[in-house]
């Protein structure tokens, strides 16, 4: 599948469709900007990882991560994935129409990333900057040692340490409406909570009273 992707671009053909991908791993792999790729099919782990601006569909389910440390682009996962979406990205867009396993967005680092139904356990572990929307529940552990970013849920949620539920600003109801409507999630701002952060520095302790 990845020789038919660098041949396709070996001939300057920038916009391919590849059928029955057979759930294969590590597909469309450190793709380029001006790159558009659909994936008409299941596949399987790693697939669009080290994305650095392509704009890559996949009309299936997905395996583990997803997007992984992907740098900028779009990837669309009109299907549901497993865990690992998006993680360590430091930049760019992953829709999941789906749902999502475990460690969604852990380590993110900038990126915008949307599971349209329910995730699993520790997303958002240790992320530093970036979105993590869901429309449905999140699991155990949300948000769980976060040190930056924002975790907007609209279903049940049970936070993980130094997670701290925050009301939404005018500007996150921006954002939120702005995404669902680019992308086309049924779903209304309003429901939202935001999780962030607790402390800033949550591993350095807290400063003793003089």
């Amino acid at each position: 599948m990845n020789t038919e992707i660098k041949k396709a671009l070996s001939e300057d053909k920038k916009n391919l469709i590849l059928e029955n991908p057979g759930k294969l791993d590590s597909i469309a792999v450190g793709l380029g900007s001006g790159t558009e790729i659909t994936l008409n099919g299941d596949v399987g782990d790693f697939v669009a990882a080290l994305n650095n601006g392509a704009s890559i569909e996949i009309q299936g389910n997905v395996g583990r991560y997803v997007g992984d440390n992907m740098t900028s682009g779009e990837i669309l996962v009109r299907g549901s994935a497993e865990e690992g979406v998006g993680f360590g990205t430091y930049n760019g867009t992953i829709i999941v129409y789906g749902d999502a396993g475990d460690a969604v967005g852990q380590l993110n680092k900038g990126g915008i990333l949307v599971i349209n139904g329910n995730m699993g356990k520790l997303a958002g572990l240790y992320m530093l900057s970036g979105d993590i929307i869901v429309t449905g529940d999140a699991g155990e552990d949300t948000g769980d040692w976060m040190i930056g970013g924002n975790i907007y849920v609209a279903g049940n949620y049970q936070t993980g340490t130094n997670a701290a539920v925050k009301e939404l600003d005018a500007q996150d109801k921006d954002k939120l409406s702005s995404i669902f409507l680019k992308y086309n999630i049924d779903a209304q701002a309003e429901d939202f909570i935001k999780i962030g952060p607790e402390e800033l520095r949550p591993f350095y302790g807290k400063e003793e009273a003089s």
